[in-house]
């Protein structure tokens, strides 16, 4: 009799072990967000997006105060269940959740399952981000006196480096001509290719992946007051200075034929060839981004005596842009330009996000959709929260970089948010 009742007993030891040991496995992102003294919470695996329980306390340990400590490492960020690290993503592509382990400790984030990414584990594994951006434009990217690279594509690179690492000083610029641009993305030289660069279907269709429109911009013509130009029609007979193998080029070459001009189109291997030349005398007008051509005609040495014709003669959509060939890392940088453009719309600024304040109405929802759906890259609950507290959102690094904060001065035009006149638009993130 007795054997038959430690049997039993036995059994439903067993039974009860499972059971505990099936519960284990359907919890994940498990932490005690309210504190030590609150509640142990898990996410629950399949279930709905956000859905958390309460649990056993035993299942976790403190997680450190987020406003506090955005940048969590390994040590302290919020416990996931030992379980987790083994995920369907880690048996279909074991190379990159091998490669992990190699990155410096600051470079990890534990957010539940590492980065399945090949080329953030690259990225994390040297310990920065390379950023290809142009050799000297200024509101787009310039080299400063102190050394540092200012402008609206730079700030983007440390936008990319802020939600990979935490930390935008991570950034390592690469400064790249026009015509080696998108070899140097094809050949590794670079991760991110942020140089005022065109989205267009033929760029497209050839393995380039445009992670979004960062601007607006559209082409035109500059030329000295003296001419007395008050119309790009007016350029028949005269040179028209472009850089070669630009969409400035075919643009302008278009335009001309189009309106029966004969104009001469004269090409240059760089802007600062083009530039020179047109200082020289060598030629009458220049044709190219007219955000440019704000540009240069501030560094001339009399800026007032050079007019930006009314003309614009194309779409520039310029955008950063990536390899196609690593789905993870596209997502990371297309919803890094959307979280900024998102920022700017729910009101969180730079000076919300670095404070240590708790954020409620839409900017929390923002960031905390963020965070959720952010995991599943391989980033850190407060990725976007970190973005903006170094950078600001898109309103901000506009009106710091080409608005009336900067020496070009420009208006936000068709690049304010839609409900401000403008078409930036971005998808929502929660």
């Amino acid at each position: 009799m007795l054997g038959r009742v430690l049997a039993g007993f036995a059994a439903l030891t067993c039974v009860v072990a499972g059971a505990t040991a099936a519960a284990a496995d359907s919890y994940r992102l498990c932490a005690l967000r309210e504190g030590a003294k609150g509640p142990c919470t898990c996410e629950v695996k399949g279930g709905a997006p956000g859905e958390f329980v309460a649990v056993a306390r035993s299942r976790c340990r403190p997680a450190p105060t987020a406003a506090k400590k955005p940048d969590a490492s390994p040590d302290t960020a919020t416990a996931a269940p030992k379980a987790a690290a083994v995920t369907p993503a880690a048996e279909t592509k074991p190379a990159a959740v091998v490669a992990a382990p190699t990155a410096p400790a600051s470079g990890l984030l534990e957010t539940g399952a590492l980065a399945t990414s090949r080329k953030i584990v690259d990225i994390r594994a040297r310990g920065k981000l390379l950023c290809g951006i142009n050799t000297d434009l200024l509101g787009f990217s310039k080299q400063s006196e102190s050394g540092s690279w200012i402008g609206l594509d730079a700030d983007f690179c440390r936008a990319v480096a802020a939600a990979v690492f935490g930390d935008a000083s991570k950034t390592e610029f690469v400064p790249v001509e026009t015509a080696e641009r998108f070899e140097a993305l094809k050949g590794g030289k670079i991760d991110l290719l942020a140089r005022n660069t065109t989205w267009t279907m033929d760029r497209d269709v050839q393995g380039l992946e445009f992670a979004g429109i960062l601007y607006i911009d559209g082409q035109g013509f500059m030329t000295s007051d003296a001419r007395g130009l008050v119309s790009a029609q007016q350029l028949a007979g005269l040179r028209v200075c472009v850089e070669a193998d630009t969409t400035s080029e075919a643009n302008a070459g278009y335009y001309f034929k189009s309106h029966k001009s004969d104009a001469e189109l004269r090409s240059f291997p760089t802007r600062a060839a083009m530039m020179e030349a047109y200082v020289k005398g060598e030629c009458d007008a220049l044709s190219g981004d007219r955000t440019a051509l704000f540009s240069e005609r501030a560094g001339l040495a009399d800026p007032e005596t050079h007019a930006i014709l009314p003309e614009v003669i194309s779409k520039e959509p310029l955008g950063p842009v990536v390899l196609q060939d690593d789905r993870e890392w596209i997502e990371v940088v297309r919803w890094t330009l959307a979280g900024l453009i998102n920022a700017e719309e729910v009101g969180l600024t730079k000076q919300l996000a670095a404070g240590d304040a708790a954020l409620d109405g839409d900017a929390a929802r923002l960031v905390e959709g963020a965070g959720k759906n952010g995991e599943s890259l391989g980033l850190s609950r407060s990725w976007l929260r970190d973005v903006v507290k170094t950078v600001g959102n898109y309103g901000e690094m506009f009106e710091s970089d080409l608005g009336k904060g900067s020496p070009l001065g420009m208006e936000r035009g068709i690049n304010a948010l839609w409900k401000r006149g403008g078409v930036l638009y971005a998808p929502p993130m929660w």
